[in-house]
């Protein structure tokens, strides 16, 4: 089997390349096998085919590649692996000989004859293996004729004797014909493995932001990788507005996917055509359709058979996306026409509105009438939360649309409803068509374009490049809609902040304020939402005394405010004055709002404001379920900044529970790359996660610079700086450098002291103790009062470390092994495993080989305050009779969160069951929830 001479250059792959150097070097030593990669076409399963075939040196090679024109061709494959290893026919049984030497004559075994196949076969490749062992490649099994899978799968199961070892390649997640095979399934790439397959294609020809457009759209796919850097242009690869939008397809996918589906008989081609003009079709209506048609609706069957669509009692759907695509790209004007002409004549039987947008795509000409009732029906599904579906009607009624001043204001529509439907390029183009027709005389249309495009800039490229276009789009809207630029303003004030630069919210806090002065009817949202701003800007100025108690006030009139962009600026907010439980409510509703109406860009915008949060009060392991959920949907709605600020989450959180591979998969994008575009917030919480690393090992000076760097101007974000303050101050202290330490400190105890309360009180108390100004050990002990229960408890933990190694040093062992237990026992529930390890090598200088594990205490009541405020809400829920889907529905949170929170709530109250924890609330112990 030659996959090419030279050795393959793979990119990752570790862990498949380890498995095949096992397989391999077994059969080499006399135990043969078998092994079946899955996985989709192009994910990389005949370069790790090809790499075997270059580790197996010394062996004999032969392979049997399923070919499409072959695929009916009765023991085709089994004949062309055959055929190699014909010399050995003579040695074998006479029946076994006879057997294969007429399949090689070309002679179809009669059905008595083909149970010995597969018999015959096992005996050739053993007597092979005599001499030498033996490698059977065989790529694109699932177009192997049906008889050599079946002979190929009887082989397999049977040839671990022999030095004989089979790898397959096939794109289904397992053929039947091969069952008992042990699988490998190939996944996509990770993203550090694209980037460099990207580098080493294109280089730097590719715009930072564009890489992330792409990681997504590949989906660790590297043909679709490949395909996309050699089909895009160096102009559209060079910036990301540049980029079309939908991406091309892959051109070799395409093919691969038409040719899938010509293979179909004609009257099941025409039905997958008409899915493909109307996706998601109803069974029902597909028959409906199907009849009007002609059409026998059993057509269909043969491309369900072959995978390539999937139909349930609601829903008939291509199983690839793509297919769909290429169908529709491959189809005649003729065909089109034909497919929109049946599904408009079908819907209008039924009065269904779908019968509107079918018509339309029949027309060339304006049609005031039609476009009109598409911009109704554009208005309801905006309204249902479908901003999809609306941005494609009210871009079709644009077109339909002849004068300049409504086509343009339409146009504008499809924009917005695009932006929230996570098509930000899409939007942007929308935008570029309707300039010129929107007039002077329209000046609220004009700001509303200015916003739009500010929003964009911020959500979608680079915080600088939105500021100064939002403050345009506020100058714009002040006399037309000053609550839009009231809005605008405060996204202004974000895009600041999220490029560390304070100035920024200052100026647009100040402008902001003339706004609200000039407005004749103050509306709650304008006003809270300026007010926050204003606050912001007190704070970074030092005006912290103003600051706090006009946000605490502001922040309770946020029940009256159901803007979810509002509200998630809101949670920004609460973060100023440490209020991690108000931070959390406000975004968990901005997220609940941002999903009804089907607003993915906000929703994972405003889900960055819920994960930092859940970190502090939930834990590192419920802050990353949720940001890598946000994640996911920032990726999928082309949101670069979102994008990179939840990545600085999940290196804060991989940080706390010592996750050094997590750190490193996302530290140059975060670190490097977001710091040098201007996303200062993602860089500081970034660095933040690092210096916990270098904390927890002890690797104080390492500590100590990372987060120097991340409290400089510009290159941070002032609010992590704060927060991070404490953490300098004892990797400072510990490295020696006391006097940046106390002036570090001074900055941090005035915001601690406005505050008045909570967290940062005690960590005031604590830089004290550890700058030893005064009483250290009476610092600690009020440090530890200071604490709220419940909050930031790996902050309390952190203390009694500190404090328990102040009292070794003091030789007060048996008061340290009390703080040192305590804080063991919380680094472990939150998963910190290098802060648990700091605690136990601090714990045995004491003499105690204490496990935090067999110590808790056996009082269910005593546990129960360490629950969080939302795991009481979960337990309450749980014991009134409520599902895990139903908490979720009713806490807006992901059933996998909940999921997460019940296995944490078995743990803290050592319970190992629903019924226990039901008893356990029945009891009266969780009355406090």
């Amino acid at each position: 089997m030659t996959y090419g001479t030279e050795q393959p250059h793979i990119i990752g792959r570790q862990a498949e390349r380890r498995q095949l150097v096992a397989a391999v070097e077994a059969c080499r030593g006399a135990g043969g096998g078998a092994l079946l990669l899955t996985g989709d076409h192009g994910i990389g399963k005949t370069a790790l085919l090809r790499y075997a075939s270059h580790l197996a040196h010394g062996f004999r090679a032969v392979r049997a590649d399923g070919v499409p024109a072959e695929q009916d061709l009765v023991y085709g494959a089994v004949q062309r692996l055959v055929r190699p290893l014909a010399s050995d026919l003579p040695q074998l049984p006479a029946r076994s000989r006879e057997v294969l030497e007429r399949l090689l004559l070309g002679h179809v075994p009669s059905p008595g004859d083909r149970s010995l196949i597969g018999v015959a076969v096992l005996a050739l490749l053993g007597r092979a293996s005599g001499r030498s062992p033996v490698l059977v490649g065989v790529d694109d099994l699932h177009w192997v004729d049906a008889e050599s899978r079946d002979t190929l799968g009887f082989v397999a199961r049977r040839i671990s004797t022999e030095r004989v070892l089979i790898l397959a390649a096939t794109e289904s997640d397992g053929c039947a014909a091969v069952s008992g095979v042990p699988v490998l399934r190939v996944a996509g790439l990770p993203d550090q493995d694209c980037l460099r397959l990207i580098a080493r294609i294109r280089s730097s020809a590719v715009a930072l932001p564009v890489r992330e457009v792409l990681l997504h759209a590949a989906g660790g796919n590297p043909l679709i990788m490949l395909e996309l850097l050699r089909t895009l242009t160096p102009a559209e690869l060079s910036q990301v507005s540049r980029l079309p939008d939908p991406l091309p397809l892959a051109p070799r996918l395409a093919r691969r996917r038409l040719a899938e589906f010509r293979r179909l008989p004609g009257d099941c081609r025409r039905l997958l055509l008409l899915l493909a003009a109307e996706p998601g079709l109803a069974p029902q209506t597909l028959l409906r359709v199907a009849q009007r048609a002609s059409i026998d609706p059993s057509a269909l069957k043969p491309a369900e058979t072959a995978g390539l669509i999937t139909v349930s009692n609601t829903v008939i759907s291509f199983r690839h996306d793509d297919l769909g695509r290429a169908i529709c790209q491959g189809a005649d004007l003729a065909e089109r026409h034909w497919a929109h002409g049946m599904l408009a004549r079908a819907f209008a039987d039924t009065h269904d509105d779908r019968c509107c947008r079918h018509e339309a795509a029949l027309l060339s000409e304006p049609n005031a009438e039609l476009a009109d009732e598409l911009e109704r029906q554009a208005v309801s599904a905006r309204r249902q939360g479908s901003p999809a579906h609306a941005a494609e009607l009210m871009e079709r009624s644009a077109q339909l649309t002849q004068e300049d001043g409504p086509r343009g204001s339409r146009l504008v529509a499809a924009a917005d409803c695009c932006r929230r439907a996570g098509r930000p390029r899409r939007a942007a183009r929308l935008l570029e068509r309707a300039e010129p027709l929107v007039g002077s005389d329209q000046p609220s249309l004009r700001g509303n374009m200015a916003y739009l495009k500010g929003v964009i800039a911020l959500q979608h490229a680079a915080a600088p490049d939105a500021y100064e276009g939002l403050l345009t789009a506020a100058d714009l809207l002040t006399g037309e809609d000053p609550s839009l630029a009231v809005k605008a303003l405060v996204a202004a004030g974000e895009a600041g902040l999220y490029a560390g630069n304070a100035a920024l919210p200052v100026q647009a806090g100040r402008r902001a304020l003339a706004v609200l002065n000039s407005m004749g009817h103050e509306q709650p949202s304008s006003r809270l939402a300026a007010d926050v701003l204003l606050a912001v800007a007190d704070a970074l100025q030092g005006r912290l005394s103003a600051a706090v108690p006009r946000l605490r006030e502001r922040l309770d009139t946020a029940a009256q405010v159901d803007d979810p962009l509002l509200l998630a600026w809101a949670s920004h907010g609460a973060l100023f004055i440490a209020d991690d439980a108000r931070a959390r409510a406000l975004a968990t509703r901005a997220v609940t709002l941002a999903r009804t109406a089907g607003d993915t860009p906000t929703m994972a915008h405003a889900m960055q404001y819920l994960a930092y949060p859940e970190c502090w009060l939930s834990g590192p392991e419920a802050a990353t379920l949720t940001a890598a959920e946000a994640l996911r949907l920032a990726r999928e709605s082309g949101q670069l900044s979102c994008v990179r600020n939840l990545m600085g989450i999940l290196m804060l959180a991989a940080g706390i529970t010592g996750d050094s591979a997590v750190c490193g998969q996302y530290a140059d994008r975060v670190v490097g790359e977001a710091q040098a575009h201007g996303v200062g917030l993602a860089s500081a919480l970034g660095l933040w996660g690092l210096a916990h690393l270098d904390l927890a090992c002890g690797n104080w000076a390492e500590a100590a610079a990372k987060l120097r760097r991340l409290a400089r101007t510009r290159l941070g974000h002032p609010g992590v700086a704060i927060e991070a303050v404490p953490s300098y101050v004892e990797a400072a202290v510990r490295a020696g450098d006391r006097p940046r330490a106390e002036r570090a400190a001074t900055t941090f105890a005035p915001w601690a002291e406005a505050i008045g309360r909570g967290w940062p009180a005690a960590l005031a108390a604590r830089c004290r103790a550890l700058l030893e100004t005064g009483d250290t050990e009476e610092h600690f002990r009020c440090a530890l009062r200071l604490h709220p229960i419940g909050d930031r408890e790996l902050e309390l933990a952190r203390t009694g470390l500190l404090y328990g190694e102040y009292l070794n040093r003091e030789r007060r062992r048996s008061d340290a092994r009390a703080q040192l237990r305590e804080a063991a026992d919380i680094f472990r529930r939150h998963g910190a495993r290098l802060w648990l390890d700091r605690t136990r090598a601090e714990l045995r200088a004491t003499g105690d080989d204490w496990d935090p594990a067999e110590n808790e205490s056996p009082a269910l009541e005593v546990r129960s305050a360490t629950l969080t405020s939302r795991q009481h809400q979960i337990v309450r829920l749980v014991a009134q009779g409520a599902t895990n889907k139903e908490v979720a529905a009713r806490l807006y949170l992901s059933p996998r969160t909940v999921d997460y929170h019940l296995r944490r709530i078995f743990e803290r109250l050592g319970i190992t069951s629903r019924a226990d924890l039901i008893r356990w609330s029945a009891a009266g112990t969780g009355s406090g929830t």
